[in-house]
């Protein structure tokens, strides 16, 4: 019969996991704040020290978890394309399988560019994506290494995938001008909703994009893109 073992000590190894807690704890204030702040002012005219008084953290803090400012700056990047990436992933894995098996045709496309459309739409919609929003027309005016971490773990996956649906969809190539016009334009009628944000709720008279607001662009965009890809289909076949 095998020894029986000593109870661990309570208490032994709490002290380090509290430790490695509090260092996450600390590590995602300091990014939170720091969207807020590049975002509104950019990297130039955003002071770590007041991020790092509104964080409730050292100034060290910013020194020891990313290297420094310009470390941060990323992390905040990397931190946009992690929430993105996350909720797209479903909608990326279904048009990736359905691609690498040869399923899809052309009306099966057009649902999937449909699915890409809510998906899209809903994330725009959630709160966290308004301070995203600001960071990323930042800079996509004045494009940096943060704007490539974006791109290749965001935008750089999923607008292939949509140009190969919207191809299959119009009977195209994807490597196509037509193909690449046409996803952006798609894309394009959804992010007016979160980039002219304010121009949208005055004209619109809406206080906010909420449930309802979300189903009307919705609805609409998914039939504005039905109908472009099917007039597209229609000319390519003739």
């Amino acid at each position: 019969m095998p020894p029986r073992r000593a109870p661990a000590r309570a208490g032994k190894h709490e002290p380090r996991v509290r430790g490695a807690a509090d260092g996450d704890a600390t590590r995602q204030r300091l990014i939170e704040v720091a969207l807020d702040h590049f975002g509104r002012r950019g990297f130039e005219a955003t002071s770590t020290r007041t991020i790092a008084q509104q964080a409730r953290a050292n100034i060290s803090a910013i020194l020891y978890h990313f290297g420094g400012k310009h470390g941060l700056y990323i992390a905040v990047a990397e931190h946009i394309a992690d929430f993105i990436g996350s909720r797209v992933a479903p909608l990326r894995i279904q048009i990736e399988a359905a691609l690498a098996n040869g399923s899809v045709d052309a009306d099966g496309a057009v649902r999937l560019v449909e699915a890409a459309v809510a998906r899209m739409t809903a994330l725009m919609a959630e709160p966290q994506t308004e301070a995203f929003a600001r960071f990323i027309v930042r800079e996509q005016q004045e494009p940096t290494e943060a704007f490539a971490v974006i791109y290749d773990r965001v935008m750089g996956v999923m607008l292939p995938l949509l140009r190969h649906l919207v191809a299959i969809a119009t009977h195209d190539d994807p490597a196509s001008e037509t193909a690449g016009v046409r996803t952006i334009t798609i894309v394009g009628q959804l992010l007016v909703f979160r980039v002219a944000r304010a121009a949208v709720l005055r004209q619109m008279a809406w206080q906010e994009v909420g449930p309802s607001q979300v189903q009307a662009i919705t609805a609409i965009v998914q039939r504005s893109a039905r109908a472009m890809l099917l007039t597209a289909r229609a000319e390519n076949t003739t």
